[in-house]
């Protein structure tokens, strides 16, 4: 956790992508002041170009991204596009985006894309951190599997299977990952992941994750089955 006052530095750059001038230097100094590269755009073709210049196409990253960005700040389309083609390039990017307060539809939406979360506006700065944070311990798992040859099929994957299904592969392996080491205690694979325990009873319902038969008992919290 960091302490107050003191910066340490992040393992990769964040991108901020926000045609708000005022809102956009605001948040980009908060995250500095955490110890975060900030690349800070203002629309679609800006923040490509940043990222091209600044980020390997193998290098996980997290981004914040406005759905409303210019020509069309009204509506979500830039935003979405950004989105698209940024998860295309950099397959390890975890993006959380940003949509107005009553459309939640167009973050189901960024989520089908492959966006790793979304949250409406406004959003605090201590739920904004707590995204960023759950996004930041996820890419650095993936960039950890990418170095150990684990994530290079999920990689390959995408050219057919597209972002949300390579995002998914990822997510099922690290989850069943932390829950065998914590003995699927739920409570404690949960905080370890940065979620809720609901959330993670959720994702184990989904990729069909149950405690072994014969496994470590892991306490009151422990998981028979996910039903």
């Amino acid at each position: 956790m960091t302490e107050p006052g003191v910066a340490h530095a992040q393992p990769f750059p964040l991108l901020w992508v926000e045609d708000d001038l005022a809102l956009s230097a605001w948040l980009a100094d908060s995250l500095a002041d955490d110890g975060w590269q900030v690349l800070v755009a203002h629309q679609r073709p800006e923040a490509i170009q940043i990222t091209e210049q600044a980020v390997p196409k193998n290098q996980a990253f997290v981004a914040i991204i406005d759905m409303g960005l210019p020509p069309f700040p009204s509506l979500p389309d830039e935003g979405l596009k950004l989105l698209a083609h940024l998860l295309r390039e950099w397959p390890l990017l975890k993006a959380i985006v940003l949509t107005g307060q009553h459309d939640h539809a167009v973050g189901q939406q960024a989520v089908r894309l492959g966006a790793f979360d979304f949250l409406a506006k406004p959003a605090s700065m201590q739920s904004l951190r707590q995204a960023v944070q759950r996004a930041t311990w996820f890419a650095q798992r993936d960039q950890e599997l990418l170095a150990q040859g684990c994530l290079h099929f999920s990689m390959s994957a995408q050219l057919n299977e597209g972002p949300r299904e390579v995002g998914d592969g990822v997510a099922e392996q690290l989850i069943r990952h932390v829950l065998n080491t914590c003995g699927f205690n739920v409570t404690l694979a949960a905080r370890t992941l940065g979620l809720e325990r609901e959330q993670l009873y959720y994702h184990m319902k989904k990729f069909g994750i149950q405690r072994p038969l014969g496994g470590p008992e892991g306490g009151a919290d422990s998981v028979h089955a996910a039903a």
